[in-house]
């Protein structure tokens, strides 16, 4: 299992906050230039799993950005 993958604790993450680091890193690096297809390609090339063990697809990195990337901070709330 690679370092940036974790065994799970009972009701914990799959994967550790290396994981997301270096995931949203890659996607942030080539999503202006790349198709979501080809940054999927990219990832399961890499050895990346999404955090339910599957290989990515173009959907499986749309939903990441949606719901990982583009979450607002709390930060950003703030008038």
């Amino acid at each position: 299992m690679p370092a940036f993958q974790a065994a799970p604790s009972f009701g914990g993450r799959l994967n550790n906050d290396d994981f997301y680091t270096a995931v949203s890193s890659i996607i942030s690096t080539l999503r202006p230039v790349a198709s979501l297809r080809i940054i999927a390609n990219h990832l399961t090339k890499a050895g990346f799993q999404t955090a339910s063990g599957l290989e990515w697809n173009r959907h499986r990195v749309s939903d990441y950005i949606r719901n990982t990337l583009n979450k607002p901070t709390k930060e950003s709330n703030h008038d």
